[in-house]
């Protein structure tokens, strides 16, 4: 009897047992890659996690609050991974050219 229930509490010990923690980059990570990186002053930051991936990364869409070189926000993709040097600036500064044309 002692021993089904020693092997009883081991197994029930197991049920609660942490799920394996997963590393993730944090928004704050991000922000402070975009302000040192880029000349994106960062108004708000979406997370989104793409399923269809076989790596399963972490992709940031940040808006910008002055749109002159990122129109349309700023694209970051990150690895599984905690570490956010790791992470990808998908979207290129953009120039406009033929702005400088009106100052004259």
């Amino acid at each position: 009897m002692l021993v089904h229930s020693a092997s009883a509490l081991a197994l029930a010990g197991t049920w609660f047992l942490p799920a394996p923690a997963r590393a993730e980059v944090k928004e704050y990570q991000i922000r402070r890659m975009l302000m040192l990186k880029t000349d994106c002053t960062v108004t708000g930051l979406d997370t989104a996690r793409i399923a269809d991936d076989p790596r399963l990364r972490d992709r940031f869409r940040a808006t910008c609050e002055n749109v002159s070189h990122y129109p349309d926000g700023v694209e970051i993709v990150c690895p599984d991974t905690e570490d956010e040097r790791d992470c990808t600036l998908l979207t290129a500064k953009r120039e406009f050219p033929h702005l400088r044309l009106l100052a004259r």
